[in-house]
């Protein structure tokens, strides 16, 4: 079984995150998260960029500035904002802000 998420996709969100935070890298169910103060700041899956926003208000908010739900494989919407292959300037804006939100948490 072979990556189910974009190598290149996640080389670039590494290297925009390191420039933010320190990130521990964990395989989750075939995607690759980066953990920021032990909570997920951001994943890689197929060719798309996730963040785990929550539900609700802060979803909308994200949807608004361009996101939309990840739908995982099993068909079913998750509470997270997703974004497929961003260019550099609107994912080091994304990250920017999970890195934040993770600190938070």
């Amino acid at each position: 079984m072979g990556m189910a998420y974009n190598a290149e996709l996640a080389d670039r969100v590494r290297a925009v995150i390191r420039t933010m935070s320190d990130a521990e890298e964990k395989r989750m169910m075939g995607a690759l998260a980066f953990m920021v103060n032990g909570h997920m700041a951001v994943g890689v899956t197929g060719d798309e960029v996730f963040f785990p926003v929550g539900g609700g208000e802060a979803l909308d908010l994200a949807l608004q500035r361009g996101a939309h739900r990840l739908q995982l494989r099993s068909g079913v919407d998750a509470p997270f904002a997703a974004l497929t292959d961003p260019d550099d300037d609107t994912l080091a804006d994304w990250l920017a802000d999970a890195v934040e939100r993770a600190w938070r948490r």
